[in-house]
């Protein structure tokens, strides 16, 4: 079924089948290692006795506690009907292929074949093999082949369209079926762009269509391409409105099970299946609250406590599908980063493809352990002072830049509490917590949330980020819509609730130091602080060229190309230095370089390309409360917050008296 857990567990699973059914179940799959590393094939039997179940090994490798797939598991007297129908599909995928391969090499063969025969065919078989209506031959061949294409194609479309999610599990297996289908989609998808620019009156309408149609083919193809797509449409300024409107679906609304088969991928997800399930929860109820690219979430009972949870069960098949995608992904982005002139830089800055994508797939596969995104919940709850029930915890973990224990966040931020004892590996249990969709503006006015709540609620989306780059050193990566939500209170005030932290990052002390500096920076356009920060940073390559850097930055601060609201800024009490003088701006123009040149002197660590990445969802989700949002602006009036009140003090005095010495 596609499930992860060691040997013994296995073996187990399959003995409890066995007690169902009379006969043998022989298996076999793959043992993984480790991602992308030495696999090893395995095999056995297990065969029901006199004396119970009885295991025979074939062939398998001694390594405790490794995670292997199940890719197939039948039994010796297994439905005739279903072996019939996997022969039957085995021989279409041959004799396709055949046909394919006959196709394609026929005419170089028949040509190589006149002029190397000549001599050599007996001039009876030239006259049969001239006798052949070769035409009517390919035609035949041709047909063949877009029947059984069709047939395959019809199945498929049939079985998605009872769950989107369908096929996954092949797409797993046979990895070029889902390259095949994304080309499609790429495809159609540049057709609908094309034709929206022709048919320009209907533009409108081809574009909502061409939305939707993403999005749902997305939902079809995994769950790698559904968080690109929740990516997307938290950003309105990469795609018009109508493709965004049509992706929202990715966020919290992909097709789930009901019913029975949610049971059955409930008891799959611990490790006694229905009876330690049973045993831990009641009231499960087989319709799920919502339901995202790695899993779903139904509302139940602890048994032991009576508390009401949510639970987060884990579709199969995921770790199969990381394994294929991220292959995949390895060795474009080694392509990529061997193409002339790639200069091992991506987007002008010092990085390279490849390293991008180890790193992102460190985090996939620790976020498909919930155990993982369940001390990844705790660690946040605790550096905020959160409790259970929403109340404020004793104590922050979290400190100021001072060392003093920051206020807990209880007023305007929530997160459900987690029960760790009882998570698994593709179970996270959690506090229920019922809330208003972000960027649900119909809900949000219904519940009393006025302009002004909205825009408190964007200001608290910034301070939570502000105090999670700069003080806890800990971030959620995957701040989109389906994952933040609004709690209205008893008192009728809103705060903001976070969801999921299955992607999260860390940032040491030094860039966390850098971060808060070049937003400080940025709000007074201080050329020296810029570059101080980027040295903290650690974004600047050896040998970087600190004059053209320093140029490029007072250029943009001339311009305007980097700037904070600053009449946000005044509105919101936040007191502003003066600018950088015109001059101090202009000196460095001499030494100004192109951009290209200048992006050259940075390099990209992985912890900021999840920074941006957390930022560009971050700002999306902003704007839907505040049209004015921008981090920076929005997260300024908390920065005393993060210092310390002292600390402040003691940089606003200096500050102070550097602007005047500037001045004089």
């Amino acid at each position: 079924d596609g499930s992860y857990c060691n040997m013994n567990i296995k073996v187990l699973l399959l003995a409890l089948l066995l007690q169902q059914q009379q006969g043998a179940f022989s298996f076999q799959g793959t043992l993984n290692a480790a991602p992308n590393t030495r696999r090893t094939q395995w095999s056995g039997d297990l065969r029901k006795g006199g004396g119970g179940v009885e295991y025979h090994q074939r062939s398998s490798t001694s390594v405790p506690m490794m995670r292997m797939p199940l890719f197939s598991l039948g039994t010796s007297s297994s439905s005739p009907v279903a072996q019939t129908k996997r022969k039957r599909g085995r021989l279409i995928q041959a004799l396709s292929s055949f046909l394919v391969f006959s196709f394609i090499t026929f005419p170089f063969s028949m040509s190589q074949a006149r002029a190397s025969t000549t001599t050599l065919v007996p001039p009876q078989v030239k006259s049969v093999v001239s006798k052949v209506p070769w035409k009517r031959v390919l035609q035949a061949v041709g047909a063949m082949i877009a029947v059984s294409s069709s047939i395959q194609t019809y199945n498929v479309k049939k079985r998605q369209a009872k769950l989107a999610t369908s096929e996954w599990g092949r797409y797993a297996n046979y990895p070029m079926a889902r390259g095949r289908a994304t080309m499609w989609l790429f495809t159609q998808q540049m057709v609908m762009v094309l034709l929206s620019k022709l048919v320009w009156f209907k533009s409108s309408e081809i574009r909502t269509y061409a939305g939707e149609h993403l999005a749902n083919n997305l939902l079809k193809l995994g769950p790698l391409y559904i968080k690109l797509g929740q990516i997307i449409s938290s950003r309105p300024n990469l795609l018009g409105k109508e493709w965004i409107d049509g992706m929202s679906i990715l966020q919290d609304k992909v097709p789930a099970t009901t019913g029975d088969d949610a049971l059955e991928l409930a008891y799959s997800t611990v490790d006694g299946g229905k009876e330690q399930f049973d045993e831990l929860f009641s009231d499960f109820d087989s319709t799920p609250l919502a339901a995202a690219s790695l899993g779903q979430v139904h509302r139940a009972k602890l048994r032991a406590t009576g508390d009401e949870v949510a639970l987060k069960l884990q579709r199969p098949f995921l770790r199969q599908i990381y394994d294929q995608d991220l292959a995949v992904l390895i060795k474009v982005a080694t392509f990529f980063d061997n193409l002339p002139g790639s200069g091992k830089n991506v987007g002008g800055v010092a990085s390279s493809w490849t390293k991008i994508v180890e790193d992102t797939e460190t985090i996939l596969y620790r976020e498909i352990d919930y155990r993982d995104e369940a001390s990844n919940s705790v660690r946040f709850a605790n550096d905020f002072g959160l409790a259970l029930g929403g109340r404020p915890a004793s104590n922050c973990t979290a400190k100021t830049k001072a060392g003093e224990a920051l206020p807990s966040a209880a007023d305007w931020l929530r997160t459900p509490h987690i029960f760790e004892d009882v998570c698994t590996e593709r179970l996270l249990v959690m506090e229920f917590v019922p809330s208003i969709k972000i960027t649900d503006t119909q809900k949000l006015e219904k519940a009393g949330v006025s302009e002004d709540d909205k825009i408190d609620l964007a200001d608290a989306l910034a301070r939570a980020y502000l105090r999670q780059f700069c003080c806890n050193c800990f971030f959620s990566t995957d701040p989109h819509a389906g994952n933040l939500g609004v709690e209205v209170m008893d008192n009728g005030k809103p705060r903001l609730v976070m969801y999921d932290f299955g992607q999260a990052a860390s940032l040491t002390p030094k860039q966390a130091d850098g971060i808060l500096e070049i937003i400080e920076a940025i709000i007074d356009m201080n050329v020296d602080r810029s570059m101080d920060a980027f040295e903290k940073m650690g974004v600047l390559v050896d040998g970087a060229d600190l004059k053209k850097v320093r140029a490029k930055i007072a250029e943009n601060y001339r311009t305007g190309k980097v700037k904070a609201n600053r009449k946000k800024l005044r509105r919101k009490g936040y007191e502003l230095k003066e600018k950088t003088s015109v001059a101090s701006l202009e000196a460095d123009e001499a030494d100004k370089g192109r951009d290209t040149e200048v992006m050259s002197f940075f390099t990209l660590p992985a912890e900021y390309a999840f920074v941006a990445r957390a930022l560009s969802q971050m700002d999306g989700v902003g704007k839907s409360l505040d049209s004015e949002f921008d981090f920076i602006s929005n997260g300024a009036p908390y920065i005393v917050e993060i210092k310390g009140a002292n600390e402040y003090l003691k940089d606003e005095v200096t500050k102070f008296f550097d602007n005047l010495f500037q001045r004089f």
